[in-house]
């Protein structure tokens, strides 16, 4: 009998740790989120009723500033946190020490790329454990890559942030003739080329052919979310047009917290 559950245990154990490993597996390689498309304006703050004892108003020449102040608390002062015991620092310092992240430090990977016509990409960017300065060309667009929160490069997942800009060659003149993509290697669909840094570079090379492969698995889903964005921007830039700024009057409301020491210090009663 202990022979069997024992072996039950081990293959529940086992069947654990493997659901374990595909959730992180697919946690990385997950497909994006696609935003809210839906764009709300901004409500103005509810103030709560408060009794007013001191109002003070500056007059600008556009618009006016006010300040009331409320009543303040007397309900006696939230008191000091104990002090921890002795057994309890040490629980808690050892607590801290075991999270503390172990091998290689987490690291923040930045992409420049300039896409042309949606279709080929010029991208610079820094290897954040090396240094080493990095050009390709890459025969996709990496526009639509601004979505990853993450990659993993080496041991340890970092955070991804890819800053964009896109030229359209046809609605681009230079010196009034249609704009010319600069020189670079011809490439066919889904192919790079690394034009500066060393091209053999392993995470170089993973790091390119990592988020290749994210674009070309979840292009539709990556196409819908900068549909969903464009349709958000379109919206918030028509709310703006039709309510732009104007100078309002200000009224900011002070009410102390917890008076009693408030009311002790100096100047309270004023």
């Amino acid at each position: 009998m202990n022979a069997i559950l024992s072996l039950v245990f081990a293959l529940v154990c086992s069947i654990s740790l493997s659901a374990q490993t595909q959730q992180t597996k697919a946690n990385i390689e997950k497909e994006p989120l696609i935003p809210s498309r839906v764009f709300t304006p901004p409500l103005p703050k509810e103030v709560p009723p408060i009794k007013i004892e001191a109002a003070t108003t500056r007059s600008l020449p556009t618009h006016e500033i006010t300040i009331l102040r409320g009543d303040a608390s007397t309900l006696p002062d939230i008191p000091p946190p104990p002090e921890p015991k002795a057994k309890a620092k040490a629980k808690a310092k050892a607590k801290a020490k075991a999270q503390e992240p172990t091998g290689e430090p987490s690291y923040l990977f930045f992409i420049n790329a300039t896409v042309y016509d949606h279709r080929v990409s010029h991208v610079k960017w820094h290897n954040p454990r090396t240094k080493e300065y990095f050009e390709a060309w890459c025969e996709w667009d990496w526009a639509l890559l601004s979505s990853i929160p993450n990659i993993k490069l080496g041991d340890r997942v970092g955070s991804f942030h890819l800053l964009t800009s896109n030229i359209n060659t046809d609605a681009n003149l230079h010196f009034g003739r249609k704009f010319k993509i600069p020189d670079h290697p011809e490439l066919v669909e889904g192919a790079f080329s690394i034009t500066k840094g060393n091209e053999n570079d392993p995470e170089a090379l993973k790091a390119l052919i990592s988020l290749r492969d994210y674009y070309f698995n979840h292009k539709e889903r990556l196409l819908l979310i900068q549909k969903a964005r464009e349709r958000y921007k379109t919206a918030a830039a028509a709310w703006d047009a039709a309510n732009p700024p104007k100078p309002k009057s200000h009224t900011f409301w002070m009410k102390p917290h917890r008076g009693s020491r408030y009311l002790k210090e100096k100047g309270g009663n004023r």
